[in-house]
């Protein structure tokens, strides 16, 4: 059952859906999109229905300046985005850790909370990174482009991380150099387990891709549900 709602954060009101699994409970799943005029909370739909179907429920949000939030995306930076993740975080269930799902500048946001909300296990989708010094920049085009930062704070945060990481990685990504996923591999050694999956064909724009493609998106669906059940 979805629900549709609004919640506030840092002075916006953010417009979310909650999904619930079949027995009812809480979400426990976190779902981040990423930096665009066109991201919203919808972009993962297809990943999240089946997710449900197996009992797990989610929770995804557009951040201020996206979808149908409030505020202008011009104004945010990385560290509002990264309040606003926290706020969103407080309304899952609370008896046991997340799991959350972060794609592009969300993924960044995924690692960087790890310190705070402790998540059982993170699923990130072409990730970003953005150095430490990017945290306060406007998406004005003062953010600079994402790389393989040695000074992250998502790579700072992941080397905390002690639980289970699902990385997608696209062969054709634009935006993310290869050598961003080898940057959160080499800081997630204390996690639990780690996968990665590459995804032949596809650009930066991995969930514009998988929903028509029928074999990638199928097994996307069982990684994440294998993750799950671990």
């Amino acid at each position: 059952m979805r629900h549709e709602f609004v919640f506030e954060a840092a002075g916006e009101r953010l417009a979310a859906t909650s999904t619930t699994g079949a027995d009812g409970s809480d979400p426990q799943i976190l779902t981040l999109h990423g930096l665009g005029a066109t991201a919203t909370r919808h972009r993962a739909r297809y990943l999240l229905d089946p997710l449900a179907d197996h009992g797990h429920g989610s929770l995804t949000f557009d951040f201020s300046g996206n979808g149908d939030s409030t505020g202008e995306l011009t104004r945010s930076t990385l560290r509002r985005r990264r309040a606003e993740t926290l706020a969103a975080a407080d309304r899952l269930d609370k008896t046991r850790p997340p799991v959350i799902i972060g794609t592009s500048l969300g993924a960044h946001l995924a690692a960087w909370t790890v310190p705070d909300l402790r998540p059982r296990a993170l699923v990130l989708f072409c990730p970003a990174t953005y150095p430490a010094g990017a945290a306060d920049l406007p998406f004005d085009g003062s953010l600079v482009r994402p790389a393989n930062h040695p000074d992250s704070p998502a790579y700072a945060a992941l080397r905390r991380f002690d639980g289970d990481l699902l990385i997608f990685g696209a062969r054709q990504d634009q935006v993310c150099p290869p050598e961003v996923i080898e940057g959160y591999l080499d800081s997630a050694r204390r996690a639990r387990s780690v996968e990665v999956v590459w995804l032949e064909g596809c650009d930066h724009f991995v969930h514009r891709w998988l929903p028509d493609q029928e074999s990638p998106r199928e097994e996307a669906v069982q990684a994440v549900l294998r993750l799950l059940a671990g």
